[in-house]
């Protein structure tokens, strides 16, 4: 009876596929097999981001691009114009002034990836952008993005400039003496803790809580988006541990100064600024 199912089986097989079966015609998507015609949006990334930076961004559909594990639509067109002009003033533009016009492409990003919805976790956490190979970083939820509020415009560019903290510090380390400041904290099970239970402990935000490297993130990108005042407060609320967000701050400027030559308070301001004009909030 095997003999007899493993002869019908090299049967079927030989006899499926003749010499003079042609092959499909329809090209694979990714392989030649979608046509499109430059837009204006086409345009603006060649001229601000190509042809400046070298920098690829990816907001037609294509299921390589991302985690095929998880249930994840595209971006609508209308909103990758908003999202880029935010990335430009906000990330691109600050880092250029104090940092020098060639500091974007001595410390490069070669791609964004736009997604349309954020991805969400088993754990009931939500990603909003990843960092992969040190160069490339995932944008989520660009569907629900809104330039002209200020809380949408502030989420999506903590996650530009989260995760470009990421690619500069695996390229020159930050401080040994951040280690140790809030270790015992750290949790894998970091999405248990309230943000304001984390920020009694010394961290700016929960996932600060989740490592070391993630902790140096959150903060500086809180500062950055969030800005000083915001920061203060945190000092004000938690004396017990007020110490150790003036050390972590002191830590940073330091090594935003020492590391790329960049005084991390004015660039601080520019990019409070940037969010303030972009977002047509009067000062």
């Amino acid at each position: 009876m095997k003999r007899l199912i493993l002869f019908s089986i090299i049967l079927t097989v030989l006899t499926s596929c003749k010499k003079n079966d042609s092959l499909p015609s329809d090209k694979i998507i990714d392989l030649g097999g979608e046509r499109w015609v430059r837009t204006e949006i086409d345009n603006i990334i060649y001229n601000d981001f190509i042809k400046t930076y070298n920098i690829e961004v990816k907001y037609k559909w294509s299921p390589f691009e991302i985690n095929f594990n998880r249930t994840l639509v595209p971006p609508m067109e209308f909103q990758v114009e908003p999202v880029l002009s935010a990335i430009k003033k906000i990330w691109m533009e600050p880092y250029e002034k104090i940092g020098g016009k060639d500091f974007l492409k001595k410390h490069p990003i070669t791609k964004f990836v736009l997604v349309g919805s954020p991805e969400f976790q088993n754990t009931g956490g939500i990603v909003l952008g990843s960092a992969e190979g040190g160069t490339r970083i995932n944008i989520y939820n660009v569907n629900n993005f809104f330039i002209r509020n200020q809380e949408s415009v502030k989420q999506m560019l903590h996650t530009i400039h989260h995760e470009y903290v990421h690619i500069l510090h695996q390229t020159i380390h930050y401080p040994q003496e951040w280690r140790g400041l809030s270790t015992k904290w750290y949790t894998e099970t970091w999405f248990n803790t309230p943000e304001f239970i984390a920020q009694t402990e010394g961290l700016v935000s929960s996932y600060a809580k989740s490592s070391e490297r993630e902790d140096f993130a959150e903060t500086v990108t809180f500062l950055l988006i969030k800005g000083q005042e915001e920061y203060n407060k945190l000092i004000s609320s938690n004396p017990d541990v007020a110490h150790i967000y003036k050390s972590k701050q002191s830590i940073i400027e330091n090594y935003f100064k020492n590391a790329f030559n960049v005084d991390f308070k004015t660039f601080q301001f520019e990019v409070q600024n940037a969010i303030k004009n972009i977002t047509q909030i009067k000062q």
